[in-house]
């Protein structure tokens, strides 16, 4: 039988946890990990009285709230090869298991199937995917703060490292409605579709400095918080502001390739991202 682990996180999502964790429980999965990320309702205490079989994981040191972070974490302190990351608010119906058990292959990872052509966004966090292909891509990069993109971005990863993008019935998985206050508790962008520009265009940049320096060129942890720190006070600075400029970043990288020697291929390129509006637009991103 396939081993899967089930990783999700909360802060402030007790309420959620309450009525979606019974439902992984239900189906015995090999491990359960619930990382309580300093969670005002102690989230880790409530788990530990109701289902001792769960294995809580406490993050204290970040008054905020870092998904790939609690993610990662959640990650380390499991051992079975394949990984399920679920958020606090999506109830799964009985059988998906064993489906998983039954169909997941090594060379994939899986998300849910679209329905009708359009994924739900709701569920768009959920994936499954081996132990070997999340570490050897790093994970959840956790320069992400905010609203959104973090996953995006390893499903991308994931995608360029070799893995192929596989599906799992869309019925097996549904999130409970929230508002967006919810998604922006711990957050200091208030305004979840700045947040969400802010983390597509760090995203983007991102895949293009990889494409100039060669995609398994290492991106280090500064380099990288340089860069979303740039993206974000632009894009803060700009606030959806109608009568400012719209926010465009410029990032010039430098990169090598292989020539018969004793020639090297030197790379240099300046490339810009802008926002612009899409035809019929009803306006800018709404502040909150």
């Amino acid at each position: 039988m396939t081993s899967i682990a089930f990783v999700t996180t909360c802060k402030g999502r007790l309420h959620h946890i309450q009525q979606t964790l019974p439902l992984i429980v239900s189906q015995a999965p090999d491990e359960v990990i619930v990382v309580d990320y300093g969670c005002p309702q102690r989230v880790g205490d409530w788990v530990e009285s109701h289902y001792p079989q769960v294995k809580v994981v406490r993050v204290e040191d970040d008054p905020g709230f870092c998904l790939p972070r609690a993610r990662n974490i959640g990650a380390k302190h499991t051992t079975s090869p394949w990984i399920c990351f679920i958020d606090a608010d999506v109830r799964i119906a009985p059988g998906w298991l064993q489906w998983l058990r039954t169909h997941v292959h090594p060379n994939f990872y899986f998300r849910a199937e679209p329905k009708n052509g359009i994924r739900d966004k709701e569920t768009w966090g959920t994936v499954v995917c081996t132990r070997q292909a999340f570490e050897m891509i790093g994970g959840y990069d956790e320069v992400f703060r905010g609203w959104g993109g973090e996953d995006h971005d390893l499903y991308v990863r994931l995608r360029l490292s070799g893995m192929v993008e596989g599906a799992f019935p869309s019925l097996f998985v549904d999130a409970i409605p929230h508002d967006d206050a919810e998604r922006i508790a711990f957050h200091d962008v208030k305004n979840r579709y700045l947040q969400a520009i802010i983390n597509e265009l760090y995203s983007e940049a991102k895949l293009q400095i990889a494409r100039i320096r060669g995609s398994h060129s290492r991106f280090p942890w500064d380099a990288r918080l340089a860069l979303m720190d740039q993206i974000k006070r632009a894009v803060v600075d700009w606030g959806g502001d109608k009568s400012k400029p719209m926010p465009s970043i410029s990032l010039s990288v430098k990169g090598s390739g292989w020539l018969p020697e004793p020639y090297r291929m030197l790379k240099e390129c300046t490339f810009t991202l802008t926002l612009g509006e899409t035809t019929g637009a009803k306006g800018n991103p709404p502040a909150e």
